[in-house]
């Protein structure tokens, strides 16, 4: 039964990341800089890898509601 288990991990794990081409994993490494353009621009000038996918995160709409 473990032996069952371990073939189905392994192979659910390979249909997830396995088939995944080499920019498609690239870019998923990238994006953690996808919400700060600043950050994107230092890190592809760092390393030369540039994140297709930068956005503009949008304000948060209860951030002028705090109260210190």
């Amino acid at each position: 039964m473990f032996l069952l288990g371990l073939l189905v991990f392994c192979a659910g794990l390979y249909l997830c990341i396995g088939r995944r081409s080499a920019r498609d994993l690239e870019q998923a490494a990238l994006q953690p800089f996808a919400d700060d353009p600043q950050a994107a621009r230092n890190m592809s000038r760092a390393t030369g890898r540039v994140c297709e996918r930068v956005v503009d995160p949008t304000p948060d709409p209860w951030a002028g509601d705090m109260e210190a």
